[in-house]
């Protein structure tokens, strides 16, 4: 009786995850700040064509709308296309990594433009420092400490801090003993009231004019509504400022949201849909 002989084969099931693809990844970058480019280009062009210079006020508040709207769809739009595409780039009709290509398209935009504001601000700041020191230096030279601490009173002062400031170099001329008030001491002055502190403004006045303390303390009272006229618009300047910080805090947060669901999901419907783009394509083999 012949013998059989069975030989087995043992098979390894080797598990293996799929990786990202860098060069698609980039590429669907370039895609995504390509598209910006252009859409931001257009906003411009409406920007600049709705612009009504004689309603500025109208124009400005109709713009800062607008730009926060298309900034929004220009994110939106980009990265979804950008997340398309790197998907289309990657060649694989698996979803999962399509999304994940997405996202990492989404993630690269956000640090290529967290760089580029970067380097803008820190250039800016240096040209407006350069700009401050040599203005600074003409000043010092032209007219000494006087015209620098002017232009340091006159620095970010609302219309009521300007009244205030005129008021304090009327009381130190109306004493009699300059011919011309001292910014400096003008300066020190009202910020003294600004602050509450009256009994400081006081003691600056009575130093910078010789007055009687008791005369300086009369003259202070008599500033009060100026002060409270100033401090209210300084308030009021400062919770408009906040406010619109934080409405454009808050545009940013939910177009960056946005964009990243615009990524993941153009990152998955292209994945979902890569057979379309390479169904007809026929490449020859390279002879061995």
């Amino acid at each position: 009786m012949a013998s059989i002989e069975v030989q087995q084969a043992s098979v390894m099931d080797v598990t293996t995850h799929p990786s990202l693809r860098w060069g698609a990844v980039i590429a669907g970058w370039m895609v995504a700040a390509g598209i910006a480019l252009v859409l931001y280009t257009a906003g411009l062009a409406f920007g600049f064509q709705t612009f009504d210079p004689n309603d500025a006020a109208a124009t400005a508040k109709g713009i800062g709308t607008g730009t926060a709207v298309w900034m929004a769809l220009t994110w939106i739009v980009s990265l979804f296309l950008g997340g398309m595409f790197a998907s289309w780039f990657d060649g694989r009709d698996d979803q999962t990594v399509g999304c994940m290509h997405g996202v990492t398209v989404w993630g690269l935009s956000i640090a290529m433009s967290g760089l580029l504001l970067a380097f803008g601000l820190s250039g800016a700041a240096a040209g407006g420092s350069a700009m401050l020191a040599g203005a600074m230096g003409g000043t010092d030279h032209g007219g000494g400490n006087a015209h620098r601490g002017d232009a340091h009173a006159m620095a970010a002062s609302s219309d009521a801090v300007v009244r205030l400031h005129g008021q304090v170099a009327q009381r130190i001329v109306g004493a009699g003993t300059h011919a011309a008030a001292d910014p400096a001491a003008v300066s020190a002055i009202s910020t003294a009231l600004l602050a509450n502190h009256p009994d400081t403004a006081s003691a600056v006045l009575a130093g910078a004019t010789g007055m009687s303390q008791a005369d300086a303390d009369q003259a202070v009272r008599g500033l009060s509504p100026q002060v409270a006229a100033a401090q209210a618009e300084l308030k009021s300047a400062a919770d408009k400022t906040a406010h619109y910080t934080a409405m454009a805090m808050w545009t940013v947060f939910i177009s960056l949201l946005l964009a990243l669901l615009a990524a993941a999901l153009g990152g998955w419907l292209g994945a979902g849909h890569v057979h379309r783009v390479y169904h007809l394509r026929r490449y020859p083999r390279s002879a061995v």
